[in-house]
């Protein structure tokens, strides 16, 4: 049998970590889930995911691109590499976070995150965005 590639959602939405549960469980992934930073960043070292599905915006202001820069400033490789998507609503309010190429919402060269998805999620995006960064990102170094 195949692998089951282990992806992390961290948000402190608990329907939105259920809805995701949901879409990515049903396409083949296994879903570990966060409600905060400080509980993603131990489930980051707990579980080791392929994949980190990461909200900007949690009870403590811009907690995740706190984790986000904790975990590229962290002397093991796995941490430093390990593919990061943002999911935000910032984006929609300011478009000032990312640009994009194509269909394709790509991080700026100051933000190390392999991808943004805006909120309200696209379920279908979502899954494309998913399988693309697990695809590249892991493959490059």
């Amino acid at each position: 049998m195949a692998k089951r590639e282990k992806i992390l959602v961290v948000d402190d939405d608990a329907d939105l970590v259920e809805t995701l549960r949901l879409v990515l469980e049903s396409n083949g992934y296994s879903v570990v889930a966060a409600y905060d930073a400080e509980s993603g960043q131990r489930q980051i070292e707990a579980e080791r995911p392929d994949l980190v599905l990461l909200d900007v915006m949690m009870p403590d202001a811009t907690q995740g691109f706190n984790l986000l820069w904790r975990l590229r400033q962290h002397p093991e490789h796995y941490f430093r590499e390990v593919p990061v998507i943002m999911i935000t609503a910032i984006q929609e309010r300011t478009g000032l976070l990312f640009h994009a190429e194509g269909d394709h919402l790509k991080g700026g060269d100051s933000l190390p995150a392999q991808a943004f998805l805006d909120k309200p999620l696209d379920p279908n995006l979502l899954l494309q965005t998913v399988q693309e960064v697990l695809t590249t990102a892991w493959r490059k170094g």
